[in-house]
């Protein structure tokens, strides 16, 4: 007699999909740094660099945390860490004499610039694997997949 399996289709559904992409993606990442002059930096400085990239004004602690689904505790030792490395810098926000913003430095600012083009030459190479065409649909489907999930889909 035999059993019949509960789940016949074991394909990854679509968040552990993306969950085992993102870990290789992330494996990729820390091969680049070992590479690199940022020793100092660890795949886990990303959930606060990343979106200080596309704010050059800066962003506030409670922002960046919830950017990162993390606490601001949490965000804030990255930040110290940050600090101290000279990657980061905290100043005065200019919409709330009692807030701070933190902000690339010139450092940091380095170092986006070089991860991004590493983020490029990863995405040459997936180009190369899986055909321009498909790529650029992949990214269109992330796009409206991103945008469906932010409207609460």
């Amino acid at each position: 007699m035999s059993i019949a399996d509960p789940v016949p289709d074991r394909r990854p559904t679509l968040g552990a999909m993306f969950r085992l992409i993102h870990f290789a993606m992330a494996r990729e990442y820390a091969r680049w740094l070992e590479t690199t002059d940022y020793h100092d930096i660890r795949p886990a400085h990303a959930a606060v660099l990343q979106p200080l990239w596309q704010a050059p004004g800066g962003e506030r602690l409670t922002a960046l945390a919830a950017t990162a689904n993390i606490t601001k505790q949490s965000a804030g030792a990255l930040v110290d860490a940050l600090v101290a490395s000279g990657y980061v810098e905290r100043m005065p926000d200019p919409e709330d004499a009692r807030a701070v913003r933190v902000r690339l430095t010139a450092r940091g600012r380095r170092y986006a610039r070089d991860v991004r083009g590493f983020g490029r030459e990863l995405e040459a190479r997936l180009g190369r694997r899986l055909g321009a065409a498909r790529l650029r649909q992949l990214r269109g489907s992330l796009d409206l997949l991103w945008e469906a999930l932010q409207d609460g889909a």
